[in-house]
């Protein structure tokens, strides 16, 4: 299950990015298109950071450890804001397209979660059904 949501959420992030950037551009005009944009990078970004770090939390697998991955996390996120003020605040990123495509993180977690819960729901009923026969 694990692996399934590491390899599929930050592709879903990058698919939602990809589409709130269109609608960022159509909707909004170029500047508002270029900081969706940017945001659905960062997002993207951080959704692999995430999964990549969970992972080694859950199953402490490679090079790193359990307890040093988890500060890895946290530390993630200290520089995910560093990364979003100076986005915001030095190079003049528009807001609310930056706000619109890191918004991406959100939708794509949500759809890979909820995919996977059906994904396993169906597998269940599949095997309560195969066991009934």
């Amino acid at each position: 299950m694990i692996d399934q949501l590491k390899t599929r959420t930050p592709r879903h992030v990058a698919v939602a990015a990809i589409v709130l950037t269109a609608l960022a551009f159509v909707l909004g005009g170029v500047s508002v298109g270029v900081g969706a944009a940017i945001g659905g990078v960062v997002a993207t970004l951080d959704a692999w950071a995430i999964t990549w770090l969970a992972s080694r939390i859950v199953s402490g697998a490679g090079f790193i450890g359990r307890g040093f991955a988890a500060a890895l996390l946290g530390s993630k996120l200290v520089l995910l804001l560093a990364v979003c003020w100076a986005l915001l605040a030095r190079w003049g990123v528009d807001p609310l397209g930056f706000s619109v495509g890191l918004g991406a993180l959100v939708l794509g977690m949500l759809y890979s979660g909820a995919e996977l819960s059906v994904q396993e729901a169906q597998a269940a009923r599949d095997a309560q059904l195969a066991g009934e026969s």
